[in-house]
């Protein structure tokens, strides 16, 4: 069970995978996300790292990444009782650019009620942050 969205193009690949990598920034131009605190505050963005994000609507969990691939994406699992979310973060190369492909998958026992309770949701989060990301990579957002 998972939704995808798919930004339009964004120019500057660097810049692209610097907004994206840059987890910890994300409150100050996500939408969707109201806060970000590592578990270590000393370890860089990488697998392994986790963190604590809040989001509107959703309340706060704990993200670990589990695949850190510079320039390319990123993967990062939440697990709870009966059900794991994992979300991918991957920018591939189009001509003109790049364009980020973002993903939420549930797998478990729970998933089909996770998908029925927040899908609608999930797939308006992952559709505004393609957008604020593209909005982010062309200086609309106030940076």
């Amino acid at each position: 069970m998972s939704i995808q969205g798919i930004s339009t193009t964004i120019p500057d690949p660097a810049r692209a995978w610097r907004a994206l990598s840059e987890v910890r920034s994300w409150p100050d131009w996500l939408p969707t996300v109201t806060e970000v605190v590592p578990e270590d505050p000393s370890a860089p963005e990488a697998t392994g790292a986790a963190y604590r994000v809040v989001q509107p609507r959703l309340g706060g969990a704990r993200w670990e990444i589990t695949d850190w691939r510079p320039g390319v994406g990123f993967t990062w699992v939440s697990r709870r009782p009966g059900v794991t979310t994992t979300g991918t973060h991957e920018l591939v190369a189009v001509d003109g650019g790049v364009q980020a492909h973002l993903g939420i998958r549930w797998s478990g026992p729970g998933a089909w009620l996770v998908r029925a309770a927040y899908g609608g949701l999930t797939r308006r989060y992952v559709a505004s942050e393609a957008a604020a990301l593209v909005a982010r990579c062309q200086g609309r957002d106030g940076e």
